[in-house]
């Protein structure tokens, strides 16, 4: 059974499938009916379709009332994704460099207009930050997502960003388009993005793209510390750290860039159309 005919026909199986394991990767174990009541949809069909996924082993059932959890083979699907993506096995050991260094590690792509984990390394600092692979984070509120949208004109991060009221999630977190795009002025002229205390009030992060054989941004990596009596120097450490870290990764898959600092790949004009300037180098600057 389809939800339409032609070439754009979604099978409704499938894509009711599909919301069961996106439901279940974001929740604790559910039980038939709080899946049925949660996407809308008839208990005998959520039944169905779970003892079908649960057959294949996409899902597992847990505990004394058997409510369903994500399986093994679901866990398999996803890190082939992980497995087969180049910018994961090329930043790995630069987040690991960065954890070394009591820095907290994260890559993250762009997909569905919002920053995906692709990896999170913990540091042995005070605050060990840890995000899941597929969990997804804001593009508006974090360094990750921030050096991303730099990389899109004016009207491209207005386009990604206005589907929906952009969340205030501390009271420094910005939330009016314009004034995130004079902050992306300076992400781009920089070639890094910070956020101090926007997407978790005591974290600063410093986030940089991590560029393709073609100098094309594919992905982004950031480092987190507490910034609670954060001097000037260690923002710059965390800064230079980190671009440097996106910098190597950035290599390691063929990216030409001059300098040394990763943010050298690309510049903007001020009505946000791009231009290639990859022997631009610009010190970290801690604050703005």
């Amino acid at each position: 059974m389809t939800q339409e005919t032609g070439s754009g026909a979604e099978n409704q199986s499938v894509a009711r499938a599909i919301a069961i394991l996106d439901l279940l990767a974001d929740s604790p174990p559910l039980g038939v009916r709080e899946v049925a009541r949660q996407l809308d949809i008839a208990p005998s069909i959520a039944l169905r379709l779970l003892k079908t996924l649960s057959r294949a082993n996409y899902l597992e059932q847990s505990g004394e009332n058997a409510r369903y959890t994500i399986g093994y083979r679901a866990f398999r699907t996803g890190n082939a994704f992980l497995g087969q993506s180049t910018i994961h096995s090329a930043a790995m050991p630069e987040l690991h460099r960065l954890a070394d260094q009591h820095i907290n590690g994260f890559l993250g792509v762009l997909r569905d207009h919002a920053v995906v984990y692709l990896a999170t390394v913990p540091s042995s600092g005070p605050i060990a930050l840890n995000h899941r692979p597929g969990a997804q984070t804001y593009l508006h509120s974090t360094a990750l997502g921030k050096a991303i949208l730099a990389e899109y004109s004016d009207a491209e991060v207005k386009q990604l960003l206005s589907e929906t009221p952009l969340p205030k999630l501390t009271p420094q977190t910005k939330v009016h388009i314009p004034k995130l795009l004079v902050e992306l002025q300076e992400v781009r002229r920089l070639g890094y993005a910070l956020n101090e205390d926007e997407n978790r009030v005591g974290v600063y992060s410093a986030g940089a793209v991590v560029r393709n054989a073609d100098n094309k941004a594919i992905g982004a990596l950031s480092g987190g510390v507490p910034s609670a009596g954060l001097t000037d120097k260690e923002r710059a450490r965390v800064i230079k750290l980190v671009v440097d870290a996106a910098l190597s990764a950035s290599r390691k898959l063929g990216a030409s860039i001059a300098g040394d600092f990763a943010g050298a790949g690309r510049s903007f004009d001020r009505s946000g159309a791009s231009s290639r300037n990859a022997g631009r180098v610009t010190e970290p600057q801690p604050r703005r």
